[in-house]
């Protein structure tokens, strides 16, 4: 059971070690080296080949590019090709209910990064010397997903979101932070076959969340880093 269900729901691991990387991938996945800025590099997810897998966050997917070395192939968004063909403008510009689409889409996401690092957080409680070599802890939201998830956010609706922005969507997922804990609680508790009553939660609940929250912010600032003066002037000529 426990096998088909990871084959439902493969995890980014399971994807790279079916995912092919070819010399012509942008490094580090291949031998292609890009010189310009880091988001207006022609990555899979801006080419109108890229067909995305249904996940939280559509880093997944398979390129559908005849004349392309990876046609066929399982791709993550950024391993790119020599035949990349931009989006229709119409794609690229999002009308209003698509950039709600975007909000609601990064929130959950919000929300399950928070449920798994309070779930890592209760099993350490309990159990010190557990590992959760892939749980996101804060330490590692600068490096990962986040940090790729806010990039695709800002390459395809950089005009719609500030920082503010992030800041409002980030402040309402926190509301349900608190109630991850009893999730959790209860989550243990029929893993390791105890009564709920001898699952512990940590002490420090609500430091551990002031932590994971301000490690949030500070991802999102380094994303948006350089972007919003150019988005203030671009306001104000529209203006």
């Amino acid at each position: 059971m426990k096998a088909a269900m990871e084959a439902g729901n493969p995890s980014d691991e399971q994807l790279w070690d079916a995912c092919r990387k070819l010399p012509a991938d942008w490094e580090p996945h291949g031998q292609r080296r890009w010189q310009g800025r880091r988001e207006a590099r022609p990555d899979c997810d801006t080419c109108r080949w890229f067909v995305g897998l249904l996940r939280t966050s559509p880093d997944w997917g398979a390129c559908a590019n005849p004349e392309s070395a990876r046609a066929g192939l399982l791709t993550f968004r950024e391993q790119g090709c020599w035949h990349h063909e931009p989006e229709n403008r119409s794609r690229r510009h999002e009308n209003r209910s698509s950039r709600c689409d975007y909000v609601r889409r990064f929130e959950k996401f919000l929300r399950e990064l928070a449920a798994a690092f309070v779930k890592a957080e209760v099993r350490r409680a309990n159990d010190p010397l557990a590992e959760e070599p892939h749980a996101p802890v804060p330490e590692r939201l600068r490096r990962t997903v986040l940090s790729a998830v806010v990039r695709r956010i800002l390459r395809h609706a950089a005009a719609d979101f500030s920082r503010q922005a992030f800041r409002k969507m980030a402040a309402r997922t926190r509301s349900d932070t608190r109630r991850y804990w009893t999730f959790a609680r209860c989550h243990l508790s029929r893993t390791v076959g105890e009564e709920i009553s001898e699952i512990r939660l940590p002490e420090n609940m609500r430091e551990l969340e002031d932590k994971f929250w301000r490690s949030v912010d500070s991802t999102i600032g380094r994303a948006l880093r350089g972007r919003e003066p150019k988005l203030m002037k671009k306001r104000r000529r529209a203006g």
